[in-house]
């Protein structure tokens, strides 16, 4: 099929570590190219030197917001609406010369706002069948504002189908539209396995990992104080910390303080290789979010064979207590996030291992492919049928 993939986050280069979400993005089109679709990328143009991507077309749609996420644009400030109507209404015209040139026939939103809306607009202009795939973002933040959960509760209900990147997010996506939304897992594919993994100048272990935004919703405040909780009770190991965001600063150097220099590296966006890399080397990843579905962190450590720490919130603690691949902690609770670190100390890691393998398995993104292309494919069958339509 031809079709035309709308995403609000794309990388510039493969790897590129700001685009989060993003990267998976990426993954799926190179995965649906591979399978022998005809595949045209949409996505709001960002500053910086740009690839090319083997195997389908890449189309930069120039807006008027720059760079900032969409999840972190403060929509209440009028200073900020020229840069949502050009997001919202003005890329909706350009998406249509799109999909007219590259005689797209289904389209893949990714996430529900704004591309829901822009696939909703093309199949009412131009009968092109589309699904949806929700992130925490579209419900959690979108949903929860009066004018965007009408564009999120629009898109939702005109699609062939509707996927959620977690469970309660499926659950909530079904309240708000009425329709069935599946539970539809990301992941994506990291560099192959390097020999000799990251540098590790202390040599110390267990090595805890942590990757993520430094944005107070993902944790990484908590984590440092249990950290530091954990190295006065007497831990051994080391945490490395890899993002960007506003509180970088402030981690840097809370990192910086006594009792925690030399312990614990507060770094920049990892790209892929580096992030594979730190997840080959390390012994545990840690996942303290305050609000989460099911970070991408979350299968790629699995697919590295790493077990994790994480809290529970969102549908985290339901996996963990389903792949039994670590531990699961209450969120904003240093103490006992500092518990799990020690029992790590205690413990080790290797009575995970099978549990891990077997959790790893469920996050497969070729099976997430075609359970995207399957409704669109019988909505592109059933057009075609004579007497049909």
């Amino acid at each position: 099929m031809r079709l035309l993939v709308l995403t609000s986050s794309f990388p510039l280069f493969p790897g590129d570590g700001r685009a989060a979400a993003g990267l998976f993005a990426a993954d799926l089109a190179a995965v649906l190219a591979g399978a022998g679709h005809d595949i045209l990328v949409a996505t709001p143009d960002r500053p910086g030197e740009k690839t090319a991507w083997d195997g389908f077309r890449v189309e930069w749609m120039p807006w008027a917001g720059g760079d900032r996420p969409l999840s972190q644009i403060p929509f209440g400030r009028p200073s900020q609406w020229p840069g949502v109507a050009s997001l919202a209404w003005g890329l909706r015209r350009r998406i249509r010369g799109l999909a007219a040139s590259h005689r797209s026939e289904a389209t893949i939103a990714l996430w529900s706002v704004p591309c829901g809306w822009w696939a909703r607009d093309l199949r009412r202009r131009a009968g092109l069948p589309y699904v949806n795939w929700c992130l925490g973002s579209d419900i959690w933040l979108f949903g929860r504002r009066r004018l965007l959960r009408c564009f999120l509760r629009a898109a939702l209900h005109d699609s062939e189908a509707n996927f959620g990147d977690g469970l309660d997010l499926a659950a909530e996506a079904e309240a708000i539209s009425g329709r069935r939304c599946e539970f539809l897992p990301s992941t994506r594919n990291l560099p192959p396995r390097e020999e000799g993994g990251a540098e590790e100048p202390t040599g110390r272990r267990p090595l805890f990992f942590f990757v993520g935004r430094y944005l107070p919703v993902k944790g990484a405040d908590v984590l440092l104080e249990a950290f530091a909780l954990y190295l006065r009770r007497g831990g051994h190991g080391r945490l490395v910390m890899r993002g960007g965001g506003p509180l970088a600063d402030d981690l840097r150097r809370r990192g910086g303080a006594a009792g925690l220099a030399g312990r614990v590296e507060v770094g920049g966006f990892a790209d892929a290789p580096e992030l594979a890399r730190w997840l080959d080397a390390c012994d545990v990843v840690v996942v303290p979010s305050r609000l989460e579905s099911i970070p991408l962190i979350y299968s790629d450590a699995l697919q590295r064979g790493r077990p994790l720490i994480v809290t529970e919130v969102g549908d985290m603690g339901v996996l963990m207590r389903r792949h039994r691949a670590g531990i699961a902690v209450p969120p904003e609770d240093p103490e006992a996030l500092a518990a799990a670190l020690l029992a790590v100390d205690r413990d080790g890691t290797g009575h995970w291992a099978d549990a891990v393998r077997r959790a790893a398995a469920e996050f497969e993104l070729e099976k997430s492919a075609e359970s995207l292309v399957a409704p669109l494919r019988r909505a592109i069958a059933g057009r075609e049928e004579p007497g049909v339509g």
